[in-house]
């Protein structure tokens, strides 16, 4: 899914309106696409095997982490809550 902002900036930029709030995805959506991208650093990090793929998947698995945990204590911090099994 291609991000809609560099159009709208544009778009405002040529008819000289102010830039609207862009669309921001719903926090418990990116707080799920942020636990799947955790998941996936996981795997990764479980599949190789070269030495300089290690460092980057732990890389990848680290500031995947790091995403995932901010979103939580934004999502805490704002009482938002969700649950996929209603």
């Amino acid at each position: 899914m291609k991000p809609l902002w560099p159009k709208k900036i544009l778009a405002s930029l040529i008819d000289n309106e102010p830039v609207s709030k862009l669309a921001v995805q719903p926090l418990p959506d990116a707080i799920e696409q942020a636990r799947r991208e955790w998941l996936s650093a996981q795997n990764y990090y479980n599949s190789v095997s070269d030495s300089d793929l290690v460092d980057h998947a732990v890389y990848l698995l680290k500031a995947a982490e790091k995403k995932y945990t901010y979103l939580l204590k934004k999502a805490r911090r704002e009482g938002v809550t969700f649950s996929p099994y209603k």
